[in-house]
C-alpha cells in the first residue's frame, strides 16, 4: 500500500528564472508513475514557449490569474476555475497575463518532472542551446518548437 501527505513547503521545488516557483507534489515515484501534480506559481509575464509532448497528457486548473494561452490554433485566456487540456503531440504555449497560480497535472508521470528539474538549471543569461533542446527531445519527449 502506498500513500503520501504533503505538507506545505515540503514539496520538492524549483524556483526558475522568470520567477516561476514549481513544486512537484506528486511524482510517478508517488504513483507508480501514472501522474505528476505540480503546483506552479507564475508572475505577471512568466511564459512558456510554443512546445509539444509526444506521451503525456498536460492538464492545467487555474487557481487564480490570468493566463493566455495557445493551443493549436486556437488563442484563449483562462481565468481562475478553468481548466485546458493539451494532449500528445498538441501544441501549446502560455503567459502569465496576471500574477497567476495553477495545478499542472502530466499523466502519465515522469517526462515532465525531468524536464522541471533540468531547465531549473538556465536562466535568461545562460538559455538552452540547441543540444540541450535536442536532450529534451530524447530524454523526456518534449519538443520546444
Amino acid at each position: 500500500m502506498r500513500y503520501k501527505h504533503v505538507k506545505v513547503g515540503n514539496a520538492e521545488r524549483y524556483d526558475l528564472d522568470q520567477g516561476e516557483i514549481t513544486s512537484i507534489l506528486a511524482s510517478g515515484s508517488d504513483t507508480d508513475n501514472r501522474v505528476s501534480i505540480f503546483d506552479s506559481k507564475l508572475p505577471k509575464g512568466n511564459e512558456a514557449p510554443w512546445h509539444f509532448h509526444e506521451v503525456d497528457d498536460e492538464i492545467f486548473y487555474l487557481i487564480s490569474g490570468e493566463i493566455e494561452f495557445g493551443v493549436e490554433n486556437d488563442e484563449f485566456v483562462a481565468t481562475a476555475g478553468d481548466l485546458v487540456i493539451a494532449g500528445p503531440q498538441v501544441k501549446r504555449r502560455f503567459k502569465a497575463i496576471t500574477d497567476s497560480h495553477l495545478l499542472v497535472i502530466n499523466a502519465p508521470s515522469g517526462p515532465s518532472e525531468g524536464f522541471i528539474r533540468d531547465i531549473s538549471k538556465f536562466t535568461n543569461d545562460n538559455p538552452p542551446t540547441d543540444s540541450d533542446r535536442q536532450t529534451f527531445i530524447e530524454k523526456y519527449k518534449i519538443h520546444i518548437v
